[in-house]
């Protein structure tokens, strides 16, 4: 499987989108459908942790890595996600340095972080894989990802930046277009240097740096600005588009078929 922390430091980009149902069928279909992983959203979604323990699972299944995007700050939920196997975590409103510190403190394992042991969770195999073995891993392949979505947090972009073991800013773009008074303007060219320079400020430290965008066209103009964690739409919004597409298509033929036999009786 795909390991985002060393796809991301070598470079590459990557297209996932996010899962708001607790659904893994849902989470097997977007792997096999090629995305390149997965954000499982407790802040904005049906599910709480616990219940990313089965989606985690059918990531897996799919053989698609998957991130889980917790409600706060808490370490129980930061820990959980990261038992459960998920690569790394997704951490919202995250504004100064003292809080970036903080999420990669309960992310890592001591001495890096301060992260709880426990040997018999499901991402070391529930005890199979030896316990040095899976520190060695985690400290490896465990992805930090911080939410940038307010005017602090903006403002405090190289402090926070600054704390290491920080891999990847996400930049609401809603956000950012609102600080630069250009609100819900996602197209604009303000916006797109603005969230350039983040990029090469970031690139420069060793940081991805990611974005969403609710089409595929307008993900486009991103890629070319060097964001290479790309998140697409939801799991919703995609089931949405493709039933109004199908229903569309469908009622279309209907009216098509419909409109002689119409016109006969009349």
């Amino acid at each position: 499987m795909l390991k985002l922390k060393q796809a991301f430091k070598d470079g590459q980009t990557l297209v996932g989108t996010w899962l708001n149902a607790p659904s893994p069928a849902q989470v097997e279909t977007i792997g096999y459908a090629g995305f390149d992983f997965v954000i499982l959203d407790t802040e904005h979604s049906a599910f709480d942790i616990a219940g990313c323990e089965n989606l985690v699972r059918a990531a897996d299944a799919a053989q698609l890595p998957c991130l889980v995007r917790v409600s706060d700050h808490n370490p129980t939920s930061v820990s959980k996600a990261l038992e459960y196997g998920a690569q790394g975590i997704v951490v919202p409103h995250v504004s100064s340095r003292a809080e970036a510190e903080e999420v990669v403190s309960h992310a890592h394992y001591p001495p890096v972080g301060v992260r709880g042991a426990a040997p018999s969770v499901r991402a070391a195999h529930y005890g199979q894989i030896a316990w040095p073995d899976y520190m060695a891993r985690a400290r490896a392949e465990t992805l930090v990802v911080l939410q940038i979505e307010g005017q602090e947090g903006i403002a405090n972009l190289d402090a926070i930046m600054a704390v290491p073991g920080v891999d990847v800013l996400f930049i609401g773009p809603f956000d950012l277009s609102t600080v630069l008074g250009i609100s819900g303007q996602l197209d604009h060219p303000l916006l797109l240097d603005t969230v350039g320079g983040i990029v090469q400020r970031a690139r420069a430290k060793g940081i991805a740096v990611g974005i969403w965008m609710p089409t595929p066209e307008q993900a486009g103009p991103w890629i070319g600005q060097g964001v290479q964690l790309i998140t697409v739409a939801s799991n919703d919004l995609i089931f949405l588009q493709g039933c109004r597409t199908f229903a569309g298509k469908v009622k279309a033929q209907l009216t098509a078929d419909r409109g002689p036999q119409t016109a006969e009786k009349k």
